[in-house]
């Protein structure tokens, strides 16, 4: 990435998205930090535009002196240590305020007056595991226990996004919740998806046509749920033995026949 293209992506940020204000907004846990919260959000930021895949990385980068030309000359930078202190007590809440502003600012300038497949709106909603451990747990996480009765600690969230089209747009997510006092079962992701999907709806009202799931979604609670909110599912089913599925077959046969006769 030149610099010329980067100064023109980040002044294009800032213009548009208000990016630079947002992130001065950002907060953590520390006391009477010696390094600027916003200092080490763009640090982190500008790691994930430059897809680094590792503290270790993102270390030697600091080392390196690379990030000395995006601040002002006094400004001073920090060690990855006080980026992990940084993001071990970041105030997530603030983190999500600046992603909702920039999904409404999105809507606001129509980037998707076009939809994103042949004029559509799709969005797509998904689960994924993240943050996996047999040793470290917190009371959020999520557990299984492996063919060895190992215990395995991880969280996992539900996860809806722009398909087609570029740009594709994380709208939001959903974390699942662990078992309680008068459960077995940990929190599972129909759930955790109805709950996102109601959540994008109040927020951002019609924030797509149609939401395409995968066949574990092929489930009346979640279709009623789409439908509730003025939106079209789009769900993979597999199994031809499934009711559902034995009933559309019978149902298109029918509508077939008809159109025959």
């Amino acid at each position: 990435m030149n610099k010329s293209y980067l100064k023109q992506m980040l002044s294009y940020f800032s213009k548009v998205y208000q990016l630079g204000e947002k992130i001065k907004r950002l907060k953590d846990g520390r006391l009477s930090p010696q390094i600027e919260t916003s200092t080490i959000s763009f640090i982190v930021l500008f790691a994930f535009i430059c897809r680094l895949r590792s503290f270790n990385r993102l270390e030697h980068w600091l080392e390196k002196g690379r990030f000395k030309n995006l601040f002002p000359k006094k400004t001073r930078l920090p060690h990855i240590d006080a980026i992990r202190r940084s993001l071990s007590s970041f105030d997530i809440d603030s983190l999500h305020d600046m992603h909702d502003h920039i999904i409404k600012t999105i809507f606001k300038n129509k980037v998707f007056r076009n939809g994103t497949i042949d004029g559509i709106k799709v969005a797509a909603i998904d689960g994924v595991e993240i943050f996996e451990s047999i040793n470290k747990s917190c009371e959020k996480c999520l557990t299984r226990v492996d063919k060895q009765g190992i215990t395995h600690y991880f969280h996992r969230a539900v996860v809806c996004a722009t398909v087609g089209s570029d740009p594709h747009t994380v709208l939001g997510y959903e974390m699942l919740e662990p078992k309680n006092d008068g459960s077995d079962k940990d929190e599972g992701e129909i759930t955790g998806g109805k709950r996102l999907i109601r959540k994008l709806y109040e927020k951002f009202h019609h924030f797509a046509d149609v939401i395409v799931a995968d066949a574990l979604y092929c489930k009346a609670p979640w279709l009623k749920e789409v439908v509730s909110i003025g939106m079209d599912a789009v769900v993979r089913v597999k199994d031809e033995r499934l009711h559902i599925v034995k009933d559309a077959l019978g149902l298109f046969q029918s509508v077939r026949q008809i159109n025959n006769g």
